[in-house]
């Protein structure tokens, strides 16, 4: 018997809206979330404090790797792609254009 493969999907959180004991069941929620949405969730990456008006670095690093991968969904803590130097619609934007890449967001 064969098991199909999920398709990918990635993580993203940011490290600054984060509790450290809430690191580890925030990566949990993701997974879960992504897996009751029929994906597998490969790498979550981790934010720095948003630092200028430049996309921020593990964001481009998550663009990147989906293009890499063909993986076009990306799960989100809700609002860890808000209120930072760049708008939320510019970075759903780059996701979709440069990555076809879809972002789900879950209720914390």
């Amino acid at each position: 018997m064969t098991t199909a493969l999920l398709p990918l999907a990635y993580g993203y959180v940011r490290d600054d809206l984060l509790d450290d004991r809430d690191s580890g069941s925030s990566e949990d929620k993701l997974r879960n979330t992504a897996r009751s949405l029929g994906y597998e969730l490969g790498t979550v990456f981790h934010e720095p404090a948003p630092q200028n008006a430049t996309l921020p670095p593990a964001f481009v690093d998550l663009v990147q790797e989906c293009r890499r991968a063909a993986a076009h969904a990306v799960i989100t803590l809700h609002g860890h792609m808000s209120n930072m130097a760049v708008c939320r619609m510019v970075l759903l934007a780059v996701l979709d254009v440069r990555a076809g890449a879809a972002v789900h967001e879950v209720s914390v």
